[in-house]
């Protein structure tokens, strides 16, 4: 067995347990300044409050108080900037409810089976059903490159 090194990840509750938000990283800050982001920067974007030809620089507090956004859109604009800024002002905070969804720091641990064979394959009680992601295009015994089926 190999223990790899923990890393840190933001996880949201959902109806069926803990779903992760955001990728590993190497610390805890880096996964707060990950979700920090997201809420001033990238939700936003993804929710349309913020158009995608916007001046890159614009942040939800910004774009809200400058007059670009009115009405309903500057109000939930002002949400995910406050909601940042709780997460800022409470220093290392490791838990944050926004909109009745509960985001959490989180630390993992990673371990690696090995065996004389190499690493271990999944195993059949793995949760998840996908298909490892495609990689290489298919291409035939000449190298030409086929559309995937």
């Amino acid at each position: 067995m190999l223990l790899l090194p923990a890393t840190f990840e933001v996880v949201e509750r959902t109806a069926k347990g803990w779903k992760a938000v955001s990728g590993p990283y190497a610390t805890g800050h880096e996964a707060r300044r990950s979700l920090d982001f997201a809420l001033r920067w990238a939700w936003p974007r993804m929710h349309w409050l913020i158009p995608l030809g916007a001046d890159p620089s614009a942040d939800a507090r910004s774009f809200a108080e400058g007059g670009a956004a009115a009405g309903a859109v500057a109000a939930e604009l002002a949400g995910y900037a406050g909601a940042a800024d709780a997460l800022r002002a409470a220093g290392r905070v490791n838990r944050l409810q926004f909109r009745d969804t509960v985001y959490q720091i989180v630390r993992t641990r990673r371990l690696l089976r090995w065996g004389p064979g190499g690493p271990e394959g999944p195993r059949p009680s793995d949760v998840d059903g996908r298909d490892p992601a495609r990689i290489h295009l298919p291409l035939d015994e000449d190298g030409n490159v086929h559309p995937a089926e």
